[in-house]
């Protein structure tokens, strides 16, 4: 019997673990980088652990560190979550060797399991469908040849994918044999950063199918059961980002041959735990393999929530050796869950990762709701990590009412401090081709990630909300004025010219002029200038405003913190900054500078001083959350400085390059 339990993980999913391993009377023990020593998962367990260092290679990925901390712990049992070494057959082995139970399956399958390319001849042995696969030298340079020959024969385009990863990282799309070189290049250097291991293989790239998968479960004692399958079509960079159960492409016949086809996969490797046998799903109904992982998946929630079984906990009984229970043999399947993940990270700029401090996360409670949060109040969005915030599920007696609920709860949240990629979910959700469930996996390439992820406050409701900061910025001063605060905002014997303040919004700076009169009433509002008659202040305080515009009122809610406003309506959410009356001198960035967009390691350097460059242009890769991110060219020119070199740490702001405009060049 496990008594106490270390959670190699962080994050949502050590608290998911800890949450399941709680309710059986287990002890959790957390294990925590520097940056993770505040994080919530660590406030939660019963004993921590202390990873000295901030990258995951430093802490998370640490096979020696962890089981020294299990063992220094006391713990009897490792449970590795998701991501990191949960896939890692030495991480298991490891525990093994330490007299640790691990909460997954035996070295060797997940060994089998580990190498895709490894896994899919093992899945054609045992009769399930494959794809056709090239194998990528590792010295594949001095024979290109032969590489964009073989690539050629499997069909343009082609797919280069990490052999040992998954989550969407080391993987390309080629459209031809001008681009392979680099698509396998990049594929290469970030599959060896996240996974230790480079190696990559080509296959054939199916442009439009969905993405089923089915969630196997099997015990000690040799039984192996399918809880039906999810569907995980809509993605981004390859990586999930929404998922349901059940599939709304599935038919019962189709659930049938597929979950068995699952089954068999799993007792071909003799699979023991939870687990996940992915597979693309054609529109011929026909299906092929991708992968099994093996490991709790992601989205296992939304199995939880059609089902009503806990994986976690189901998790933590096989790994007792104890037989399934009987409601995991033959489990109901109950109305539709969908489930989301929130990230920190902004679709409309090439989902570039936002790092910060998280002064508010808060989402509606609604029945039927859960989340899954790695985060809270306070919380610090680290760059060494996933930019993952938290999952968010519905669950309802149709497909089309758990979407709808969910879109109301996300947008409805308030998501202080951080770029999200919200307002993508929320119009997903309610996109008449999800909806309507026309979906596969070229959803975001057929709709453009940067118009469906667009702020929903529009430059015209960005102004209002600047009315509503500034309104609730005098109720805050006056609020705490140490003289005569009873006075309205302004108050003048002869009422003259208005109070003013400016916003930096999005793109722009938005001057906000109001006056109140002598009853404290709210009499005149100008927005850049003009006199806005159309707007009446009903009322203010230092955390509401509540205008009516054309006769319509909107309630706004407000959250100031320094000089920062956020102001979350029902027409979309907007971060104000206060514009100082008088700049710092020098404070300005001269014309042509590139920084860095977000913390990180710098892997490339493309360009030198004296470089002509054009807009567009690949000058610097940062890899910051688990992902390679581009700096490109924002005008055309020619370098005239370069502050930076590879493998060098940069913060965000710091200035990477500068660009002189030359009208010579392009």
């Amino acid at each position: 019997m496990i008594t106490k339990l270390l959670v190699a993980n962080r994050g949502e999913i050590a608290r998911r673990i800890m949450r399941s391993a709680h309710g059986l009377g287990i002890d959790c023990v957390a294990v925590c980088s520097d940056p993770d020593a505040g994080a919530p998962h660590v406030a939660e367990a019963d004993e921590v652990v202390r990873l000295a260092g901030s990258t995951p290679a430093e802490t998370y990925l640490r096979v020696d560190a962890l089981v020294a901390a299990a063992v220094a712990a006391g713990a009897d049992a490792v449970h590795p979550g998701y991501g990191f070494l949960s896939e890692d057959a030495g991480f298991a082995r490891a525990c093994g060797d330490a007299g640790l139970v691990f909460v997954g399956p035996p070295p060797d399958v997940i060994a089998a399991m580990g190498s895709k390319l490894a896994a899919k001849a093992t899945m054609a042995g045992a009769g399930v469908p494959v794809l056709p696969t090239v194998l990528v030298p590792a010295e594949r340079r001095p024979d290109e040849g032969s590489l964009v020959e073989a690539a050629t024969d499997l069909g343009w385009p082609v797919l280069v994918k990490a052999s040992a990863g998954g989550g969407g990282r080391g993987m390309r799309v080629v459209e031809g044999p001008d681009d392979l070189a680099d698509a396998v290049a990049s594929a290469t250097r970030e599959a060896a950063a996240a996974f230790g291991d480079g190696t990559v293989f080509l296959e054939p790239y199916i442009a439009r199918p969905r993405h089923v998968e089915v969630q196997i479960l099997g015990d000690t004692h040799g039984t192996v059961v399918h809880l039906f399958e999810r569907e995980c079509s809509i993605q981004r960079r390859h990586q999930k980002i929404v998922e349901e159960c059940p599939s709304p492409a599935v038919t019962d016949a189709l659930r049938t041959e597929i979950c068995a086809t699952a089954v068999t996969a799993a007792r071909a490797i003799g699979y023991v735990g939870a687990g996940t046998v992915e597979f693309l799903l054609l529109a011929d109904g026909s299906f092929a393999f991708l992968e099994v992982n093996t490991r709790l998946q992601v989205e296992h929630p939304v199995t939880e929530m059609v089902t009503g079984l806990d994986l976690v906990r189901l998790q933590l009984l096989v790994a007792e050796g104890r037989p399934l229970p009987p409601e995991a043999l033959d489990p109901p399947r109950h109305g539709h869950a969908i489930e989301v993940r929130l990230y920190a990270e902004d679709p409309t700029l090439s989902w570039q990762p936002s790092a910060g401090h998280l002064h508010r996360f808060s989402l509606p409670g609604e029945s039927g709701v859960r989340v899954d949060s790695g985060v809270e109040d306070g919380s610090d969005v680290s760059p060494y990590y996933d930019p993952m915030l938290a999952k968010v599920i519905a669950h309802g007696p149709t497909r089309v009412e758990a979407a709808r609920t969910l879109a109301g709860v996300l947008d409805r949240a308030q998501i202080h401090g951080v770029t999200t990629n919200r307002d993508l979910l929320v119009r997903i959700l309610r996109h008449p081709e999800f909806l309507s469930a026309d979906i596969d996996t070229g959803f975001l390439v057929r709709h453009d990630p940067a118009v469906l992820g667009a702020p929903k406050a529009t430059p015209e409701v960005e102004r209002l909300h600047a009315v509503a900061a500034a309104l609730a910025a005098q109720a805050d001063r006056r609020r705490h004025a140490p003289v005569l605060e009873g006075l309205p905002s302004g108050w003048r014997n002869n009422p003259s010219q208005l109070q003013t303040c400016t916003f930096a919004g999005r793109s722009d700076e938005i001057d906000v002029g109001y006056r109140f009169d002598r009853t404290g009433r709210c009499a005149e509002v100008a927005i850049d200038g003009a006199a806005r008659t159309d707007i009446d202040v009903t009322a203010c305080t230092a955390d509401t405003a509540v205008l009516s515009v054309d006769g319509v009122i909107r309630h706004y809610r407000i959250h100031r913190v320094g000089t920062t406003t956020w102001v979350d309506g029902p027409d979309g959410s907007s971060t104000l900054e206060e514009v100082p009356r008088f700049a710092v001198p020098g404070s300005q960035l001269a014309a042509g500078a590139l920084v860095a967009p977000l913390p990180g390691t710098v892997v490339k350097v493309t360009v030198a001083p004296g470089d002509p460059v054009l807009v567009g242009d690949t000058l610097i890769a940062i890899e910051a959350m688990k992902m390679e991110h581009e700096v490109k060219a924002t005008a055309s020119g020619t370098v005239t400085e370069v502050h930076v070199v590879a493998g060098e740490q940069v913060e965000s702001g710091r200035l990477l390059v500068v660009i002189a405009p030359d009208e010579t060049v392009g």
